[in-house]
C-alpha cells in the first residue's frame, strides 16, 4: 500500500510555516535578516546560565536530569504563579502547566478542544505558528478586523454572531494582545474587557498568547493581561524564550482546575513532562531575583534596534507605506502603497542580501499580499540601516 494512504486525514491539513522556511537564512552572513523573529544572542544571560546549569547538574541531577511532574516544577510554577501577579493577575501554582515552549501548549490546547469542523477567530492578520495548530486539528479558521487599536470588538461580534446564525461551532478566539505577532499591535485597555464580555456571552474561550508582554519600550503602554478582567474564560500561554532565551524551551499556560486537568492529561501523551534541566535552569534563575534585571537589559536593547528600524523606514519608505509604531516585541508590519505583491519578491531580495517574511501567509482571509513582517531583533545598527535601504530600492523598482 503507498504510504501516502496510510496518512491520517489531519495531516491533510499539515502546514508548513512561512516563518520556519526563512530558518536557513538567520545565520547567513551575506543575508541580512528581517525575517526569523529569534531573539538576539546579544540578550542571553549566557553566563549566568552556564554557572546555574553548572551547579544544578552536580548538585541536583536526581532532579534535572530524571523525568519530572506533567505539570511542571512545583518550585517553577510557584515562580510563575509570582510573574503572573506582577502582570496583574493571581494564579495558584495549581493553574500552571510548564509546557515546552508556549508552541506546545497551542498544540495541546487544539488536540483537547477542536473537533473538525469547529471555528476558531483569529486576528488579522495573526501568527502562524497557532493556525497550523488549528488546522492540524481540522478546524476552520474565521478572521477578526484589527485597527490601531488592535482587535476590533464590533468585528468580533458581526464574525462570531454571523457564524452561529449559520449554524457553525465557535469554540474560541486567539489572540496576542500585547505587540502582536506579525503587527506589533497593542490592544488597548478599553477593548479588554469587552472583548472578554463577549466571549462570555456567546460562549467561547479565549486563548491569550502573551510572548512579548515584557518588551516593552515606552511608559505608556498598558499591557495587563484580559486574564485580569476576571476570566476563566481565558487561557493564558506566558514564554520565557524572548526575556531569558529560547533554547530552554519553557514556556507556560494558565488554566483553571478542570481545563487544566483536561491539557495535563493531554500533555502525559505529548511528552511525558518538559525538560526537566531547562525547567531548574529557569526555576533558579528566577529563584535568585536576576529576572527582574534581565527584563530590562532585554528592553534596552531592543529599544534601540526598534527606533532604529522605525527611523530608517522614515528615512527610506516615507509616502511610499505605512508601518505600526511597534511600541514593544520584536516587530513591525509594512504594509506597502498600491497592489504588490510582496511575496512576489522574496527570491530578488535574497539575491540581493536581504531578507523579509511576506505578509500575506499571516491573514486566513487571504488579504495582506502587499505587507511584510520585519524584525529588529537580530541584525547590527548598521546591518538594519543597511536591509532597510536595500529594500527600498528593491520596492521602488517595483512602483516605478
Amino acid at each position: 500500500m503507498p504510504v501516502n494512504q496510510l496518512f491520517s486525514r489531519d495531516s491533510d491539513n499539515f502546514r508548513p510555516s512561512a516563518i520556519r522556511a526563512f530558518a536557513r537564512l538567520i545565520n547567513d552572513p551575506n543575508i541580512i535578516s528581517f525575517a526569523g523573529g529569534v531573539p538576539s544572542p546579544e540578550t542571553f544571560p549566557a553566563e549566568m546560565l552556564a554557572e546555574i546549569a553548572a551547579e544544578i547538574i552536580r548538585e541536583r541531577k536526581a532532579v534535572a536530569l530524571q523525568y519530572g511532574p506533567t505539570r511542571g516544577l512545583p518550585g517553577l510554577r510557584e515562580q510563575i504563579a509570582r510573574i503572573c501577579a506582577g502582570r496583574g493577575f493571581t494564579a495558584s501554582p495549581d493553574d500552571i502547566i510548564v509546557t515546552t515552549g508556549s508552541q506546545q501548549a497551542l498544540d495541546l490546547i487544539a488536540h483537547t478542544f477542536l473537533d473538525p469542523g469547529d471555528v476558531v477567530l483569529v486576528e488579522l492578520p495573526t501568527y502562524i505558528g497557532a493556525t497550523a495548530s488549528f488546522l492540524a486539528r481540522s478546524a476552520d479558521l474565521a478572521g477578526v478586523a484589527q485597527d490601531e487599536d488592535g482587535l476590533n470588538p464590533r468585528s468580533l461580534r458581526e464574525v462570531a454572531t454571523q457564524l452561529i446564525r449559520e449554524g457553525r461551532r465557535v469554540k474560541m478566539l486567539y489572540t496576542i494582545p500585547n505587540f502582536q505577532n506579525p503587527s506589533g499591535r497593542l490592544m488597548t485597555q478599553a477593548r479588554r474587557p469587552e472583548i472578554v464580555a463577549l466571549a462570555l456571552e456567546l460562549g467561547f474561550l479565549i486563548i491569550e498568547d502573551d510572548p512579548y508582554g515584557e518588551l516593552v519600550y515606552t511608559n505608556q503602554a498598558d499591557t495587563t493581561p484580559l486574564r485580569a478582567h476576571d476570566a476563566e474564560n481565558v487561557l493564558y500561554l506566558g514564554s520565557f524564550s524572548k526575556i531569558l532565551a529560547p533554547g530552554l524551551r519553557c514556556g507556560f499556560l494558565v488554566a483553571g482546575q478542570a481545563i487544566g486537568r483536561k491539557l495535563e492529561i493531554a500533555k502525559e501523551a505529548a511528552d511525558l513532562c518538559s525538560g526537566m534541566l531547562d525547567q531548574s535552569i529557569v526555576e533558579e534563575f528566577c529563584r535568585r531575583g536576576a529576572l527582574p534585571a534581565q527584563i530590562e537589559r532585554v528592553r534596552s536593547f531592543y529599544r534601540g534596534k526598534r527606533n532604529l528600524t522605525i527611523q530608517a523606514l522614515e528615512r527610506h519608505f516615507g509616502g511610499r507605506a505605512s508601518w505600526t509604531s511597534a511600541l514593544g516585541g520584536l516587530f513591525t508590519m509594512v504594509t506597502l502603497n498600491g497592489a504588490i505583491d510582496t511575496a512576489s519578491r522574496i527570491a530578488v531580495a535574497i539575491e540581493r542580501g536581504v531578507a523579509y517574511v511576506p505578509g500575506g501567509p499571516f491573514f486566513v482571509d487571504g488579504s495582506g499580499a502587499n505587507t511584510m513582517r520585519l524584525t529588529f531583533a537580530k541584525e547590527t545598527d548598521d546591518r538594519l540601516r543597511e536591509g532597510i535601504a536595500r529594500l527600498a530600492d528593491l520596492f521602488n523598482e517595483e512602483t516605478s
